[in-house]
């Protein structure tokens, strides 16, 4: 697999697949990464959006459970906390998707809250394993 993103200028491929995947809306400032097989089909995908100066929202999909690779969410990660240079990565998961909640916090978000029917999770930078040292420092 390869890792590829929606290009300016260009159909949003990634965006499309995302938003039949998780209903996600179309939004300026998203920024997307996938991984994609040899035949072009599209396995997983990481969005982020609702930056702030130092803050976004991520959004991931995937279509199989093994899907979702380290290469892509260790490169998603590095994005926004390296590329970018945010402090705090939030997202929203649904209440009822315990599945969903406990991988989020293996891979090292935290819960720091609970809307009407979704958790809210945060992954700060210092505590994000996916980052060189230097990033860190």
């Amino acid at each position: 697999m390869k890792l590829a993103t929606d290009q300016p200028g260009q159909p949003p491929v990634i965006w499309q697949w995302m938003s039949r995947q998780t209903q996600i809306p179309w939004s300026t400032d998203l920024r997307t990464i996938a991984s994609v097989r040899d035949d072009g089909s599209i396995a997983a995908a990481v969005a982020f959006g609702s930056w702030t100066p130092q803050a976004c929202f991520i959004h991931v999909a995937f279509d199989t459970p093994h899907s979702l690779s380290r290469t892509l969410l260790k490169a998603s990660l590095r994005y926004a906390f390296e590329t970018i240079g945010v402090k705090a990565i939030y997202g929203l998961t649904p209440k009822d998707f315990d599945r969903a909640i406990k991988f989020n916090k293996r891979v090292g978000f935290k819960q720091i809250g609970e809307t009407v029917d979704c958790v809210l999770l945060e992954m700060r930078r210092e505590d994000c394993r996916y980052l060189t040292k230097e990033t860190l420092q």
